[in-house]
């Protein structure tokens, strides 16, 4: 029943990101949390403050508007204390087109690794084709959205 219940919970927050209500996401860290997103891109390092999530989740959304995360596999182990998570997602989203011309449909896979400690999330380690998100920064960066040339955000100091 456990099991059961995480999963739901993580469709339910999945499905808010393509409403754009990314927030519910940030609310469920706990406040020692730590979240590793792999690869050197715009998205990329690690965070551990709800502010640097929530400019995260801001930035997703200014280069991937309508960005949906579509989950196909949640497994779920282990009780309430200490829970894993291991999820394979679609990312599906709409972007500016080659030169910032138009719009096409943007697809990656993602695999999350998240560590619930009686219902919060304590860690999660995103790891993305980042070589696919790397080759779509130069339209989006033509399209006058400068987040496509930013650096990693970071938490604040």
């Amino acid at each position: 029943m456990y099991k059961m219940i995480v999963r739901a919970k993580l469709r339910r927050l999945y499905a808010g990101v393509a409403k754009g209500n990314w927030q519910p996401i940030v609310d469920a860290f706990a406040d020692d949390f730590e979240y590793t997103f792999v690869g050197d891109t715009p998205l990329g390092g690690t965070r551990r403050t709800k502010a640097a999530m929530a400019a995260w989740w801001t930035r997703i959304l200014t280069l991937c508007p309508g960005a949906a995360l579509v989950p196909q596999r949640i497994v779920v182990e282990g009780w309430p204390w200490n829970t894993t998570v291991m999820t394979y997602v679609h990312f599906n989203a709409v972007i500016p087109g080659p030169g910032g011309v138009g719009q096409v449909p943007y697809q990656n896979q993602v695999m999350q690794m998240v560590t619930l400690r009686w219902g919060r999330i304590a860690r999660i380690l995103t790891i993305e084709d980042t070589l696919r998100f790397a080759r779509i920064l130069p339209d989006l960066a033509a399209a006058g959205i400068a987040d496509a040339t930013a650096g990693a955000i970071r938490d604040a100091a």
